[in-house]
């Protein structure tokens, strides 16, 4: 069965709250969560979705560039394309769009692949979860982000979360830096016991990230997310050399050469895994085992998804079996989107859908009233 069209619908979800990231905030509130919806349709008229939802301040790409690389070269690419050849399609995207140490492109790239997965598993009436072939957990814990700049404001955004039903916290720092240690102590205080790590997204250097580690390793913290820059190899090394906490890699994970080559280089212990970020489904669940094969830990993470990338994401996280709550902060964040049911969420435990595909069904008149 063939593709016979792809259609592209660039949204805007309004917003709840700003994440602030040490280049600033991922985005304002007036701006809201932009997302490029792909309606993937074949030949018998079945339709999978797929979405994508960068973060300028995080990613090289943006909404725009998103919307133009699948209109004009992605998605003319896999028309007429067989709809149960994952790998074919990612040929000719790259193709298109050619890769690098990350798969070029790889959010936009993304949108087709989830759609492509939405459909085929349509096809076979089961959901996505058993197509990846494994059913390690039928759900996973959230995680809260914490994105504060005072200790006051971190323990109450902790406080608000445990009354939530969060198990988990995610605290941003390297925004902050003469308070982060700080931020970092509130929340574990605020919440005795319960899953804490911080995420510096590459805000540090080496010493800032070594005297980080140690202050860390006093407050009895185990993982610390990305803290030195993507590229520098050297600094990973370094400091997982100073420090005996589990060092995450999570920009640097952007694609599986260049993981290949950190661990190679036994510069990293663990991976913060994004269907987006590396180009969808297919090239996750390959990450995800090179991670398992390698010894690394697995942690789940997202770029603020709304539904389709959340959907997603939990079927994978499940299917792979992610213990520890995962950051998929997009109901944190996003104050209304385009699903025609909420996507099932129990005291901050997100289930797997068990209708075929995804298991989510998107009301396409909301569609009409989020355009861009």
């Amino acid at each position: 069965m063939r593709i016979e069209k792809i259609e592209v619908f660039p949204l805007r979800l309004p917003m709840k709250a700003v994440l602030t990231l040490p280049r600033g905030p991922s985005r304002t509130l007036e701006e809201g969560k932009r997302v490029a919806l792909v309606k993937m349709t074949d030949i018998d008229g079945r339709v999978g979705w797929g979405e994508a939802g960068p973060s300028r301040r995080w990613s090289a790409e943006t909404l725009e560039s998103c919307v133009s690389s699948i209109r004009e070269y992605l998605a003319p690419a896999l028309i007429g394309h067989e709809v149960f050849d994952i790998a074919g399609a990612h040929a000719k995207m790259n193709s298109e769009l050619a890769s690098g140490i990350d798969p070029g492109q790889p959010i936009a790239k993304a949108a087709l692949d989830i759609a492509l997965h939405d459909l085929l598993c349509k096809r076979l009436g089961i959901p996505l979860q058993d197509w990846l072939g494994a059913r390690r957990a039928s759900s996973v814990k959230l995680a809260r982000l914490v994105s504060a700049a005072t200790p006051e404001a971190a323990a109450q955004i902790t406080r608000d979360g445990l009354a939530e039903g969060y198990q988990g916290f995610k605290v941003k720092v390297g925004h902050h830096k003469a308070l982060d240690a700080q931020i970092v102590r509130a929340v574990v205080e605020t919440a005795p016991g319960a899953c804490v790590w911080p995420d510096a997204n590459q805000g540090y250097t080496l010493d800032e990230a070594i005297r980080m580690a140690r202050a860390l390793e006093r407050l009895g913290i185990q993982l610390f997310e990305q803290p030195v820059p993507m590229c520098d190899v050297y600094a990973m090394r370094k400091l997982l050399q100073a420090t005996t906490l589990t060092i995450a890699l999570d920009e640097a994970a952007m694609g599986i050469p260049f993981v290949i080559e950190l661990i190679r280089r036994e510069a990293v212990e663990a991976l913060a895994i994004k269907v987006s970020k590396v180009g969808g489904i297919h090239y996750a669940r390959q990450m995800c085992d090179l991670a398992l094969n390698a010894g690394l830990k697995l942690i789940g993470s997202g770029l603020m998804d709304a539904p389709i990338g959340f959907a997603a994401s939990v079927h994978l996280f499940a299917a792979y079996g992610i213990a520890d709550p995962v950051d998929l902060n997009g109901p944190q964040f996003i104050a209304a989107d385009y699903l025609a049911k909420p996507f099932p969420i129990e005291r901050q435990t997100a289930r797997v859908p068990d209708a075929p595909g995804l298991g989510i069904e998107i009301d396409e008149v909301k569609l009409k009233r989020y355009a861009l």
